[in-house]
């Protein structure tokens, strides 16, 4: 028995409404697709920053960052500002002309006492074979004993100059027993070539240079076991606190360095000997001796203070406390990317 007309009618129109709304549906969302993929997509602005680094192997983090676009890949527009000195490219932060720098620990250490507005963000490198003091064996110096009376090639406020000091001190040689001579460290080799001076105290690819020079035999001493030379990121206190996201791109960054760094340690030499235009072989040579990791210790905090201590023992600085240098290291951000390798007690 057929159903009334009246129940049959509902039913079509309720199935020719749905085949209706849905394709209504399919139709604007294929429009949808369509205008998203056929449109000109803008790219995403990238961070711009000034990274003020040293024309040196040890800031090898911060070079294969930039070299292979990791900076980028974290959304950031790097500008390399190049230095022959960490304490060079801080002062290019201090004096707000760059946001980020390569610095060791020294430089850092002088300028928590002078309260500059800056933050250590992490170390990239150590070493105890890095910084040494090289001299002429023709100046009668084969022993450490032999630098009395000696002209002393040496930074001022470096790294150099504390290894130097903390050398001197060990070995029974008051700093007044020889004489130091302030150099920047592109003219240490010319200066122990010409006779300027005796001995230098420096870091690669000075130091190898120095070791080199031609005409001469040379003896280089060591301060194994009286100190490890860091170098560490350090950046502006405003640029950290107005952009503490960006710190934890940068940081990402450098660990990303780190590791290819370690997985492709050959072409690595390869790419900081071009680079920095240093003959590969003094490239292989230096990396035997340096450790790169990206951390933060507690033992950096010693090391500064140490260095505190001795800048005002030796009356390099009017300042006759040693500063709290928790206050000057940003924790936060490489706990954040990192924990694992931040063992600094604090937040700040």
């Amino acid at each position: 028995m057929d159903k009334p007309k009246a129940e049959i009618q509902p039913l079509w129109i309720r199935i020719t409404l749905a085949v209706l709304v849905v394709s209504v549906v399919l139709v604007v969302a294929g429009g949808y697709f369509w205008w998203t993929q056929e449109q000109p997509r803008k790219p995403a602005e990238l961070t711009k920053l000034t990274f003020a680094i040293s024309l040196n192997p040890i800031a090898s983090v911060g070079h294969i960052a930039f070299i292979k676009g990791f900076f980028k890949d974290e959304g950031l527009d790097v500008t390399l500002q190049f230095h022959t000195s960490g304490k060079a490219s801080l002062n290019s932060v201090i004096e707000r002309k760059a946001n980020l720098a390569t610095v060791a620990d020294t430089p850092l250490a002088h300028a928590g006492l002078n309260k500059e507005s800056i933050y250590i963000l992490a170390t990239i490198e150590d070493s105890v074979r890095s910084t040494a003091i090289v001299a002429r064996k023709d100046k009668k110096i084969s022993e450490p004993g032999d630098l009395k009376g000696k002209k002393i090639g040496a930074t001022i406020g470096s790294s150099g100059e504390f290894m130097l000091d903390t050398f001197l001190v060990l070995k029974n040689i008051s700093r007044e027993q020889v004489e130091i001579i302030d150099l920047k460290p592109e003219e240490m080799a010319d200066a122990l070539l010409t006779g300027k001076v005796d001995a230098v105290t420096t870091w690669p690819p000075y130091r190898f240079r120095a070791e080199n020079i031609i005409g001469h035999t040379t003896t280089t001493f060591f301060a194994t076991g009286m100190y490890t030379e860091t170098f560490n990121l350090a950046a502006s206190r405003d640029f950290v606190d107005q952009n503490p996201e960006t710190v934890k791109r940068i940081l990402r960054s450098a660990i990303k360095a780190e590791v290819f760094m370690r997985k492709n340690p050959d072409q690595s030499r390869a790419l900081i000997a071009n680079h920095l235009k240093i003959d590969r072989s003094l490239i292989d040579e230096l990396w035997k001796i340096l450790n790169f990791d990206v951390r933060l210790d507690q033992s950096l905090l010693t090391t500064l203070e140490n260095q505190a201590r001795w800048a005002i023992k030796n009356k390099h600085t009017d300042k006759t406390e040693v500063p709290n240098y928790l206050e000057f290291m940003f924790v936060d951000g490489l706990r954040a990317v990192r924990p694992d390798m931040v063992t600094v007690i604090g937040h700040k």
